[in-house]
């Protein structure tokens, strides 16, 4: 089989990286880092992380390239190593997709669920508590919402207990006011 200067070039350049030449390492990475870049961006499509997988890739290069025994056998190393990182990338794409779809999913569904849930007198939640003070209604939202205590309240806002109790007092008055439309 023929081989072209550019291979015969690369397996010079890969031989005296493993001998430590750095300016070797700089024109093997001016070589390769266009061809890989390209193959990259062909597989995840995204500039970026198209940069992230390559450099994944070089990195991992430059810690084994010494054990690599062949130094004919340096592209198809380098584009399975880039493959991997490649296929990781997407993985990783992936997961987070599927992350913020179920979240998007969770909160419409919440949403939903807080829209439609009305009490015995036909108004919903959100109704009652629209209009009240933002200090208040973190108050109303950790005690019925999220079902803490007054003592687990005044931890988390670090306000002292009767400023939690007087407050839940005055909204439960709010509500009642807007309820009653006294």
């Amino acid at each position: 089989m023929k081989r072209s200067s550019e291979q015969i070039l690369t397996e010079w350049l890969v031989i005296n990286c493993q001998m430590g030449d750095v300016v070797a390492m700089q024109k093997l990475l001016k070589i390769w880092y266009p061809k890989l870049l390209r193959y990259a961006f062909r597989q995840i499509g995204e500039q970026q992380k198209s940069e992230d997988a390559v450099q994944n890739a070089l990195e991992i290069m430059t810690s084994k390239l010494s054990k690599l025994k062949d130094s004919a056998a340096f592209p198809k190393w380098i584009y399975q190593i880039l493959h991997y990182k490649c296929a990781d990338i997407i993985r990783q794409n992936q997961r987070q997709k599927n992350i913020v779809n179920s979240y998007q999913k969770f909160v419409e569904s919440e949403n939903e669920y807080r829209l439609n849930s009305k009490n015995e007198d036909g108004l919903c939640f959100d109704g009652m508590v629209r209009n009240l003070p933002n200090e208040i209604y973190q108050l109303v939202h950790l005690y019925y919402l999220e079902g803490l205590s007054v003592v687990e309240i005044q931890q988390v806002l670090d306000i002292p207990l009767g400023t939690v109790k007087s407050r839940l007092y005055h909204a439960r008055n709010l509500i009642r006011h807007n309820l009653t439309g006294d």
